[in-house]
């Protein structure tokens, strides 16, 4: 399994969210843990290079975006946004 690790505008994010769907982030980020290395991750792009390599999953209307370090057996979560406002702050 990978250890999660969250940015601190991410923790912010899931703070932010209505209980309800900060479990189901949560839930969908257990669930990305431990199928991360056998998913195949969807990379944004056209992002700034302080970003490459930036993917994203959805859970429900929220978007959750990540990196994936497979030799590290990392997930960094980089953000929690609504999928309306999402691409906009990128």
């Amino acid at each position: 399994m990978y250890q999660v690790i969250f940015e601190p505008g991410a923790e912010n994010d899931l703070d932010l969210l209505d209980k309800t769907i900060a479990q189901r982030v949560i839930k969908k980020i257990e669930w990305l843990r431990k199928n991360a290395d056998v998913l195949f991750h969807h990379q944004l792009s056209s992002l700034p290079d302080e970003l490459k390599g930036l993917c994203r999953i959805h859970a429900g209307d929220w978007v959750i975006l990540y990196w994936v370090y497979h030799n590290k057996k990392q997930i960094k979560i980089y953000g929690i946004e609504h999928r309306s406002k999402v691409y906009k702050k990128l």
